[in-house]
Parts: structure tokens; sequence; C-alpha cells
């Protein structure tokens, strides 16, 4: 049996991913805390943890750039060098190329990429200038470099492949002294094992010899001194030196052969390489650990519960078939008994499992730091980062889909809000500014807050941009509120120049447009000269919920019940008809507007006046009041007919967009429900919606007919 070490990359990569996170984290904590050894000590482990793992991989380039990084890392955790800001920007740096050489490792065959990219090759120059007697180490063990002389011997660069017999142990020689003895000699730059032959554990005999080794060594020394190493057990052994930077002989009439460096790209477009060598801030790359993962981590308490509700809900199935089979009008209650008992054990497996998938938005929120930092360098600002509820859990599918939009609403805060330390102490306030970001649950919902101590948003100046854009007339009365969601609206901005950072009105719109389409809702609060607050609310998951089922007309609707509020019956003369313009209903002196589903979603036929007002006269109908961030809003129903957990499906694959509806659900009969987007309807203007929606009978009618292919 011979043991694939690749099967193993993907479990390197993503842990090579969070020693990233850590190093980084770490770093930006050592601003703080400079001569922090305990920190220094946990930033080295990470990157010698990556270097270990990089070198069984055969990823050559990247252990020799981890070696030089771990060598800066070593004088500062020796108290030689200072951890200045200087110093821990280049480290941050270093962080970003690691990130790349990890990114271009994800195919299968990178290893064999022998050029030294020529980022790391910059950086790693800049880091030997930090270390007095280092300067040319990097070159002598990178392939690319030209080879240096040292005291009258020309340092050069070997690859020596070790291949023992298996009876080798029977010799007495240990294969680890010899490779310590061949270490001796120069600097490793890296030790590739090799696991092929290695049998299966019950036929490994342990006095034999199933390893190899191929070994890179920068060396002063010559070919046959290195085999000298091996003149003991060359009978025993495959054993191969050779020279890997020798320049090739130039043909006749052809100048001598140069060693030129190959720039191994990275993964991202090529504006955003040329953005990240101008200045760090743009150096924000797609993180190795960005983007959706394959895998996630769980507790292994969490894991032996869901083991157990798995083994009672066998048994609650067996027993229930044997009824079944052998029922009798007297086996009825022991039958519903175990009915309930599949029932509890099936909803509490449904808590373990989506248990299982919430994670902490920590995980999210500690990249931040890195981004507050890199703008904080680029515009020459003051900003700390502050975060609160980073154990509070969410979805991870939720979490992930949550990057962009908060990296936008940071980059906001932090490039428009947050002013210059001039200005800031000219207004009075701390020279440095303040992000913080935080989460908390709040009705069932998660809330994520950015909010910053910065100069507000001028509605004056929105408002003016607002009319030249032609957004708004120059005659609209539009509330402070209104006005200052305008900045939600696409290619709006009040920025006069357009920068790296900001400008081009793209950004807030994508925050808007993608919360909306994870069901959840954005507010926005604002003083001038005193800070921003933006809030994204959002359901836990997208997965399942618990419904309110209700009849509107002729169908069966879905509505989230952690939105309901309450539920109000209805008179005709309770509600407050504006003119044509909306209805509004009076509950505890406040008014709120209804929206009638049957006309919206046009259920029913429409009827007169006259008989829709005799039709509703003669029976009362209900209200079920739902809230969607700040805003309430009176959905007109027939009758309520319970509460169930429901599973989400979109419809979006096969079917048009219906505003109102984020998806559909089967119920235990087998017909279509739609589920109703609370946070969709009160971002309606209710007093302006007059039409019904003209798609929706249309998608409604189809959803029964494909729901085989939709659901």
């Amino acid at each position: 049996m011979k043991i694939d070490l690749s099967q193993f990359r993907q479990t390197f990569l993503q842990e090579s991913a969070d020693h990233l996170v850590s190093m980084e984290a770490g770093l930006l904590q050592l601003r703080s805390a400079p001569d922090d050894v305990d920190l220094l000590n946990s930033i080295f482990r990470s990157a010698h943890s990556i270097k270990g793992g990089a070198g069984s991989f055969g990823l050559n380039n990247l252990v020799r750039f981890t070696h030089s990084l771990e060598n800066l890392l070593d004088r500062l955790r020796s108290l030689e060098i200072q951890a200045t800001e200087a110093v821990i920007g280049i480290l941050l740096q270093s962080v970003d190329v690691l990130r790349g050489m990890l990114e271009a490792a994800v195919g299968p065959d990178s290893g064999a990429v022998a050029a030294m990219p020529v980022a790391a090759l910059e950086l790693a120059e800049r880091i030997e200038a930090l270390m007095p007697g280092e300067a040319g180490a990097f070159k002598t063990i990178t392939q690319d470099a030209v080879p240096q002389v040292e005291d009258g011997r020309e340092t050069k660069l070997y690859e020596v492949q070790f291949r023992p017999d298996q009876e080798l142990f029977s010799s007495g020689t240990n294969p680890i002294v010899l490779l310590r003895n061949l270490a001796a000699l120069g600097t490793v730059s890296c030790c590739h094992l090799h696991a092929e032959e290695l049998p299966a554990l019950a036929y490994l005999n342990p006095s034999q010899c199933y390893l190899s080794w191929t070994m890179e060594l920068a060396s002063a020394s010559e070919e046959h001194e290195l085999r000298e190493v091996f003149e003991f057990v060359e009978h025993l052994a495959e054993i191969s030196v050779q020279r890997i930077d020798a320049p090739e002989q130039p043909e006749p009439g052809q100048a001598t052969a140069q060693y030129p460096v190959v720039a191994q790209t990275f993964a991202g477009p090529a504006p955003a390489r040329a953005q990240a060598a101008a200045m760090p801030m743009a150096a924000a790359k797609k993180s190795v650990s960005g983007g959706e993962s394959s895998s996630i981590r769980v507790a292994i308490d969490k894991v032996d519960r869901l083991i157990d509700l798995v083994g009672e809900l066998v048994i609650a199935q067996v027993m229930t078939v044997q009824m079944v089979e052998d029922f009798e009008p007297s086996c009825l209650p022991k039958l519903r008994e175990a009915v309930a008992s599949m029932e509890r054990n099936t909803r509490e497996l449904h808590e373990r499992v989506m248990a299982v998938r919430m994670l902490p938005v920590g995980t999210l929120f500690q990249r931040y730091t890195r981004t507050v930092y890199d703008i904080a360098q680029a515009t020459g600002k003051q900003i700390r980062l502050e975060m609160d509820g980073e154990e509070t859990e969410i979805d991870k599918s939720m979490l992930e889909l949550l990057g962009d939009p908060v990296t936008h609403l940071i980059r906001n805060a932090a490039d428009h809000g947050i002013e210059a330390a001039a200005a800031r102490l000219a207004a009075g306030k701390p020279e440095e500014g303040l992000i913080l970001l935080k989460a908390f649950h709040r009705a069932g919902r998660i809330v994520i807050e950015v909010a910053d101590d910065g100069a507000g948003i001028d509605t004056d100046k929105v408002r003016g941009k607002a009319i030249e854009r032609g957004l708004i007339g120059p005659d609209s009365q539009l509330s402070a509120d209104q006005l200052r969601m305008l900045i939600f609206e696409p290619g709006f901005s009040t920025r006069e120049e357009i920068s790296d950072l900001s400008g081009r009105g793209v950004g807030m719109d994508v925050v808007k447009r993608n919360v909306q389409q994870l069901n959840g809702a954005i507010a926005l609060t604002s003083v001038l000269g005193c800070g921003s607050t933006v809030s994204i609310e959002l359901p836990l998951t997208l997965a399942i919920l618990e419904g309110l089922l209700v009849r509107v007309a002729d169908r069966t609707l879905v509505l989230p019940l952690l939105s309901v509020i309450e539920t109000v019956p209805l008179c005709d003369g309770e509600i407050v008809r504006f003119a044509e313009q909306g209805e509004v209903v009076v509950i505890r002196s406040e008014s709120v507007p209804l929206l009638r589903l049957s006309r919206y979603l046009e259920l029913a036929p429409e009827a007169s006046n006259a008989d829709a007002a005799n039709a509703e006269a003669k029976h009362r109908r209900l209200a079920v009041i739902v809230e969607a961030g700040q805003k309430k809003v009176g959905l007109v129903v027939d009758e309520l007919l319970g509460q169930q957990q429901v599973v989400v499906k979109s419809l979006e694959r096969h079917l048009h967009k219906i505003d109102g509806l984020m998806g559909a659900t089967i119920l235990g009969d087998g017909c279509v429900a739609p589920i109703v987007d609370v946070s969709g309807i009160a971002a309606l203007n209710l007093f302006s919606l007059q039409l019904p929606n003209k798609m929706s009978r249309q998608v409604l009618s189809s959803t029964q007919s494909v729901r085989a292919a939709s659901i």
C-alpha cells in the first residue's frame, strides 16, 4: 500500500490559511506590545508550521521565503531588533506574499514551479537589510540566483537524493544521522520525505527502512565531499548528488547564460497586483481562507450528540414501522406516542445540525483589523478598530456572504467617516478615530453594526449631489432619513475626487443589494459632526425557519415567525384610507400601514369597490403585524392556519423574481406555499403602491406545476 501525500495537501493549505490569520492578528497586536515575547513566539510558531508543511509537499519557494522570515522573527524574539512600525509593516507584507504563494500552490502541479515570485525576492531583500550579517543569505538558497563566492570557494546549490535499502537498519546505520551530517556541510533549503513505499500497518516490519529523502543544500563543498557522507552505506542505498544551479553552456556565438527571475503570478487581476506593489493598502488580495470554504471544524461533543439523536430516531422509526405492520385500534395511543417521539427527535436533530453550522462572527471580524490598518497607512489617518460580540453565532453560509458587505462598510467608515487628525483636533475630538464593529442577537435575528465617530453625513451635501446626478428633482421633499439612504443608490458618491478607496459610487449599493439577497434589512443613522451607524439585520440561517401559515384568498402563505409581532382582528371601520394612496390601522395610538396580500400578489379576481366594501363588511379579517428593522407593516390575511418549521427553497432558478416573496416550501399535504419576504415588503412605499404585482399570479400558479423541478 502506498501513501499518497497529495490527499493531505488541501488540509495543509487550510491549516496554513489559519496560521496566516494568526500571524496577521499577532503582528497587529505587536504594534501596542512590541516587546511581548510570548506574542512573538506565537507568530514564529505559525511561520514555522507553514514552513514545515510546505517542505513535505515540495513547495520549495514557500520554504525558502518562510525561512528568511523566520530569521527576522528570531531576531525579534531575542530582542536584537526592535519591532518598529517599519518592521511590522514589512512582516505584514510578508503575510500577503505568503497568501499569494499559497494561492499559487492550490494546483496539484504547483510544487514543480521553480521560479521564485518577484514580490518574494524583493521583500526578502528588504528583510535581509534589517538583519546585519544576513545580506545575500536568501539568494544563497534561491535557485534563480547567481552563485556567490565566499572565502575563495563558490557556494553551490545541490539536490541530494538518498534512497536507502530496506535492510539498512541491519547494518546499524541511522539514516537521520547521515542527513544531519550532510546538513552540517551547508544550508538546507528544504527536505522532502518520500513515503510511497510505506506499507499498511498490518504488513509493516519495524526492522526495515521504507522511507527516502530528497534534500536541497547550499554548500561550498564539492560534490565528492557530499558523497563522502554516505561512503559507508553506498552498497545499501541509492545516492544521487546533482548540482542544480549550474548554468547551461552557451552555444558558439551566444553570450553567457544569465539567471533571470521569472515572475510567478498570483491569483487576482493585474491591476490588483500593480496596486499591491504600489502601497500596502492595496495588497488586500483574496485570502487563502477567503471565499466559501468547503469544510468546517466541529466540536466533538456536537458530533456525539448528533450520533445519539440519530440512534434515537432509528429506534423510534423501527417501533413505528412495527406498529404500522401489526396495527390494531388498541395500538393507536402507542403509535401516536412513537410519532411524537420522532417529531421531538427530528426537531432537536434540526437544531443540533444547525448548531454545527453556526460559527462565531469573530472569525469574520478578525480580518478587518488588517483592513483598517492598511487604510490608515494609505490615508495617513489614525484609526482604531474595536469589536464587540465576536462570540455571537450565525450560520456559516451567512457568515461567508457577509464578508463583502461588511468590508465595504468598514472602508466607507474609514475613508468617508473618519476625518484626518488635524480636522479631528480642530473639532475637539481625539486625534485617533474610532470604528466600532458590533454583533448581537435581537428578536431571533442577528444585527451587525458598523459605527464611527467621524464627521457624519451632511444631508445638504447629499441632496445637492442627488439633484446633480438626477436621482431626485429639485423640488423633492425628502426627510433627513430618506436623504441619508440615498447613499445606497447605484453610482452615488459625495467624494469629489476618485481614489483607490472611493469616489466611483460603487460599494454602498452593493451592500444594500447583498443584504436584501440575504433577506435582511439595512438601516442608517447619523449625526453631523458626531458619526454614523449602519445596521444590518439578518436571519440566523437561510435554510430552515419557523413559519406562521396563513390563508389569503385560495392560497396558503408562510410568514417568518420571527418577524411577527402580533395578530389583530380588523373591521372595515377601523381602517383609515388616504384617498387611494394607502391604508393604515391605528393600534394602541400607533399608525401601522396595511398591505392587502390578496391584492398585491393578485391572488383573487378584482371586484368593484362597492362589492369589495360589502364583502369586507360581512366578516372580520386579520392583520398580522410584522417588523423589519425599525419599520412595521400590517399584512391583511383571511385566516391563521398554525405554525410549523419550513424548509426554504429558492424559486429564482426556474421562475421570475417576485418582490415580496423570498422563496417557497412544501407543506405536509404536498402543496407549495410561498414564503413572504417581510424585509422586501417593509422596504416598499405602501402609500404609492396602488397596482398589484402583475407577475405574481402567473408565477404563483406555476409553482404547483414545477414543484419537482424547483424544490
